[in-house]
């Protein structure tokens, strides 16, 4: 089960350090962004690849006042300006920069890379059916457990208590990651550490205490947005 945090599980960075990349990245810019700032809007006509050096980006579409996460993007990660998605920073966040036709100049130079492209691209379509599925097909108690389960088994280190993973998302973030309420995801969340597959260790981490069980929950969940 591919983490809903993010898209891909391709860390570009620590790809292009590969002695057969050298230079790749040479035409790239460094540009630093203030938490909160929305730094690319489908109508700005942007079109730039960007690799995300540190912080984290929130993609999310919005129609009439309402907003849907598709993702966050971590380190590591690649992405473009040039979609229908509006680019969000959730922290203070560093960018690598370069034009589009500049990065299609250099797949040409580097076609190994497109390789690594194509991987990536699969995985991005296959995390974009995952949500789509959910959404029509699961509701939103499935939708949290789903992300819940996902995140703790990509991220967590297993203990003595359960599966330990560090949650800095708001309840907003998480409410607007599976296409709910702040509401419905608070009530859901509480409901789960009542009654006692989750429980909170500090501020930031979540323990799963009852890893198979949580996935029984899954099967039991209804199939009604």
């Amino acid at each position: 089960m591919q983490s809903k945090m993010r898209m891909s599980r391709m860390n570009t960075i620590e790809k292009l350090k590969e002695p057969k990349y050298e230079g790749f990245l040479d035409e790239f810019r460094c540009k630093n962004f203030p938490k909160g700032q929305l730094f690319s809007i489908p109508s700005m006509g942007s079109n730039e690849v960007f690799i995300v050096s540190s912080g984290r980006i929130r993609v999310y579409l919005s129609y009439e006042g309402r907003e849907f996460t598709l993702c966050f993007l971590e380190p590591g990660d690649i992405f473009s300006t040039h979609t229908r998605a509006f680019l969000e920073t959730c922290k203070d966040s560093r960018l690598m920069l370069v034009g589009a036709d500049i990065f299609r100049n250099k797949i040409t130079k580097f076609p190994e890379f497109s390789m690594v492209m194509t991987g990536i691209l699969g995985e991005v379509l296959g995390s974009t059916l995952d949500i789509i599925e959910g959404l029509i097909f699961h509701d939103a108690r499935h939708r949290l457990i789903e992300f819940v389960l996902s995140w703790g088994q990509a991220s967590g280190e297993q203990t003595a208590d359960g599966l330990r993973f560090e949650c800095d998302l708001s309840m907003e973030d998480i409410s607007l990651l599976i296409g709910t309420t702040r509401q419905t995801t608070s009530s859901l969340m509480n409901n789960l550490i009542r009654n006692g597959y989750l429980c909170r260790d500090g501020r930031k981490n979540l323990i799963i205490s009852r890893l198979n069980d949580m996935k029984h929950l899954l099967d039991s969940s209804t199939n009604v947005t």
